[in-house]
C-alpha cells in the first residue's frame, strides 16, 4: 500500500503540473490575442489618422476617376466615396463622362447605379483616383480644393498649395489600392461595392495575366470574389473582356476616344486611345481604320500628336499595332521601339510583340523620347 500511495502522488503531481502548464498556455494564448487585438486597433487608428489630419472639410467631397471612365476608374470612385462616408464624411462618387460597355456590364451584375456626372469641379472638394494629371481630369480642377489622389500610374500634373493625402503604388489597379484602405480602416466591404472592385482588378490585370498583377491584386481578387459572391472569375472576366472587344454601331471616334488619356511631356502635348481587340487579324483591320481617322482628329484634339494603341489580347502570341497621327509621333515610335529593335513598321502601323501596356511601357518610353528635348 505504501508503494501505491507513493505511485498515486507521483500521478497527483504530474496532473497538477499539466493543469498548471496547460492555464498558463492557455493564459499565454489570451495575453497575446489580446496584444495583437490592441496593435490592430493602433494600426487602424494611426491609418484613420491620416485624415484627421486634414483641415475641416465643408461640403460634400466629390470623388472621381479620369475621363472616358473605364471599370478601375468608376469602381475606385464608388469604393473610395464608401470608405469616406463610413468614416464620417458626406461623399459622392461621380463620372465625368459615358462609361464603356465593360463598365455598363460590371454595374449591372454589381446591382448598381452609373454614378452622376460632374461637369465642372470648380470650387469642390475633389478626390482624383486612378490619375493626377489635369488633362485627364475634371474641368474646373484648377480651382477645387485637392483632398487626395489615389493612383496607380506614375506622378501627374495635378497640386495643391493644401496638405492632401496621396496615395500612389505601382499595382495592378487603383481598386487594389482601395481594398487596401479598407483593411487598414478596419472598414467592411459590402457585397456590390466588392463586385465592382472585382471587376475593376480584372479588367486593369486582365484577369490577373502575368506581369500585369502583383501579389496584392491576387489577393485583392480572392478576397473580393469571397465577399461578391461572384465565384466564377474566368467567366465573369470573358463576358467583360467580350463587351469590351465589341466595336459593333460604334463610329471611328467612338472607338478611339473610349478609352483615351492626355499627356503633356516638356512643351509636347499627345493623346493615346487604346483598343482592345480579339484577335491580329482584328488588330489589323482596326489599325487601319485608326491610320484614317486620327490624322484627320488631329486638329481638332488640340494636342500635338496623336497615337492609336490597338492591342489583340485574345491570343498567346499577343500584339500591339502602333497607329501614329503625323510624322513627328511616328518618329517619336521609331525612336522608341525599332531603333531599339521592338518594333517593325509594316507600312501603316508600328508591330510591337508581345503587345505592351499603356500605363507601364508606351507613355514611359513616349515620355523619355520627348524629354531628349530641351523644355521651352
Amino acid at each position: 500500500m505504501k508503494s501505491g500511495n507513493k505511485w498515486w502522488k507521483v500521478i497527483a503531481a504530474v496532473l497538477i503540473l499539466t493543469a498548471t502548464g496547460t492555464a498558463g498556455f492557455f493564459s499565454g494564448r489570451m495575453e497575446a490575442e489580446k496584444k495583437h487585438a490592441a496593435e490592430r486597433e493602433l494600426n487602424i487608428l494611426l491609418n484613420r489618422s491620416e485624415w484627421d489630419g486634414m483641415k475641416p472639410i465643408e461640403g460634400p467631397v466629390y470623388v472621381t476617376g479620369h475621363k472616358a471612365p473605364d471599370t478601375d476608374t468608376v469602381a475606385s470612385a464608388i469604393a473610395c466615396a464608401d470608405i469616406l462616408n463610413q468614416l464620417g464624411y458626406d461623399a459622392r462618387p461621380v463620372v465625368l463622362g459615358p462609361v464603356n460597355k465593360e463598365t455598363e456590364y460590371v454595374l449591372e451584375q454589381a446591382g448598381l447605379q452609373t454614378p452622376e456626372l460632374l461637369t465642372d469641379a470648380s470650387g469642390l472638394n475633389m478626390v482624383l483616383v486612378d490619375h493626377s494629371d489635369y488633362a485627364q481630369s475634371a474641368d474646373g480642377l484648377e480651382d477645387a480644393v485637392i483632398l487626395s489622389i489615389i493612383d496607380h500610374h506614375g506622378d501627374g500634373t495635378v497640386t495643391s498649395g493644401s496638405q492632401m493625402i496621396f496615395d500612389g503604388r505601382p499595382l495592378g489597379s487603383a481598386a487594389t489600392i482601395l481594398w487596401i484602405k479598407y483593411r487598414n480602416y478596419g472598414l467592411e466591404i459590402d457585397q456590390k461595392t466588392a463586385a465592382v472592385m472585382l471587376g475593376a482588378v480584372l479588367s486593369d490585370t486582365i484577369n490577373l495575366l502575368p506581369g500585369a498583377f502583383t501579389p496584392a491584386d491576387a489577393e485583392a481578387v480572392k478576397e473580393l470574389s469571397r465577399i461578391s459572391g461572384i465565384t466564377d472569375t474566368d467567366a465573369f472576366f470573358q463576358e467583360m473582356f467580350r463587351r469590351k472587344t465589341s466595336h459593333e454601331g460604334m463610329t471611328d471616334e467612338e472607338i478611339f476616344m473610349a478609352d483615351y488619356k492626355q499627356y503633356e511631356a516638356g512643351s509636347t502635348t499627345y493623346g493615346i486611345g487604346v483598343i482592345d481587340v480579339s484577335t491580329e487579324a482584328e488588330a489589323k483591320e482596326m489599325a487601319d481604320r485608326m491610320a484614317a481617322f486620327i490624322p484627320q482628329e488631329l486638329a481638332a484634339s488640340g494636342v500635338d500628336m496623336l497615337f492609336a494603341q490597338i492591342s489583340a489580347m485574345g491570343e498567346v502570341r499577343r500584339v500591339t499595332y502602333i497607329v501614329c497621327s503625323d510624322p513627328a509621333a511616328a518618329e517619336v515610335i521609331q525612336t522608341a521601339y525599332v531603333d531599339t529593335g521592338r518594333g517593325t513598321f509594316d507600312g501603316t502601323s508600328y508591330v510591337i510583340r508581345p503587345s505592351i501596356s499603356r500605363k507601364k511601357d508606351l507613355v514611359p518610353n513616349i515620355e523619355q523620347v520627348l524629354e531628349m528635348h530641351p523644355k521651352e
